[in-house]
């Protein structure tokens, strides 16, 4: 009984994700949106867009307007009318590596990255 609880346990451990692997940014693209690949803002630093309820052309604009705003300071949480939802990944000293930006105006939304 002990060996079958020892193997249970050690298979559960070995399976499940870990602290680490779950506090990773994962470059998803949720049902309804759209991938757009070409999307690319200040220098590349934003990337990996999707939009919903409008084209990635719009979203490469918007993701442009929302770099500019950033340059002047710390990440906008309002752009163009837009109200933006952030999430930052840090790594083990408490450095800002990634970031996630979702931005909605009525049904409209751009989600787009941030990476180091």
């Amino acid at each position: 009984m002990t060996r079958i609880v020892l193997l249970v346990v050690t298979g559960a451990l070995v399976l499940a994700p870990g602290a680490s692997a779950a506090a990773r940014p994962r470059y998803d693209v949720p049902r309804g949106y759209t991938r757009c690949p070409q999307a690319e803002a200040w220098n590349g630093f934003f990337k990996w867009a999707s939009v919903r309820d409008t084209s990635c052309r719009s979203g490469a604009r918007f993701m442009a307007a929302y770099a500019r705003a950033a340059d002047a300071g710390p990440m906008p949480t309002r752009v163009r009318g837009y109200e933006c939802r952030l999430r930052f990944w840090r790594n083990a000293d408490g450095d800002v590596y990634a970031s996630r930006h979702t931005c909605r105006r009525k049904r409209v939304a751009v989600r787009f990255y941030g990476r180091a």
